[in-house]
């Protein structure tokens, strides 16, 4: 018998020996865990005010994102945070309050989860059950600062399993709102 026909009988009969074999069921796919820390106001930032750990923390991504800003710092602007797509964006300014708030109800107002708690300004989250790439996950919020009544969009392109979205987004307005007022010296308080 040569090598070659040797080692294809030696394969065939552990082959056939192997199949004859049974094993148990395979092991259960672990399921994700949630990240059940509390968002709060803990630096770096993104957008000059949103936490990079709260955007992790609510969304669930570990990936690497870009961050692309735009506008007048001292009138209004716009933050992505990307890879292959927008994970995150914000847009504020300090004019117009009233009408963004009336489209942000117009466009939000039938997919609304929540209104915002009156000691935080008039707006409101919702989730508009679009794909990812569309941010689904939206917060408005409209607010003084002194004499300026600004407002801010958000929206998410997911929010973590077991997240709790409307804990979350409010508190990640409340924290925006705020880190806005140090950066613009006015004390924000609900409109």
């Amino acid at each position: 018998m040569s090598t070659r026909t040797k080692a294809l009988c030696a394969t065939l009969l552990a082959l056939t020996l192997s199949s004859g074999c049974t094993q148990g069921p395979p092991p259960p796919v672990p399921e994700p865990t949630v990240d059940t820390r509390a968002v709060s106001d803990i630096g770096p930032y993104w957008c000059d005010v949103i936490p990079q750990q709260a955007v992790r923390i609510i969304s669930g991504l570990a990936i690497p994102l870009t961050e692309d800003n735009w506008g007048v710092p001292t009138t209004h602007g716009g933050c992505l945070l990307r890879n292959e797509y927008t994970r995150f964006s914000i847009n504020w300014s300090i004019r117009g309050g009233n009408e963004a708030l009336d489209l942000a109800q117009e466009n939000f107002g039938r997919r609304r989860l929540a209104d915002l708690p009156t000691d935080l300004g008039k707006g409101l989250i919702a989730y508009t059950e679009g794909e990812p790439r569309t941010g689904p996950y939206v917060a408005f919020i409209l607010f003084r600062c002194g004499n300026k009544r600004p407002w801010m969009g958000i929206d998410f392109s997911e929010v973590a399993k077991g997240r709790n979205v409307i804990t979350d987004l409010t508190t990640l307005l409340r924290i925006a709102r705020d880190r806005f007022g140090e950066i613009h010296r006015c004390t924000p308080k609900a409109s």
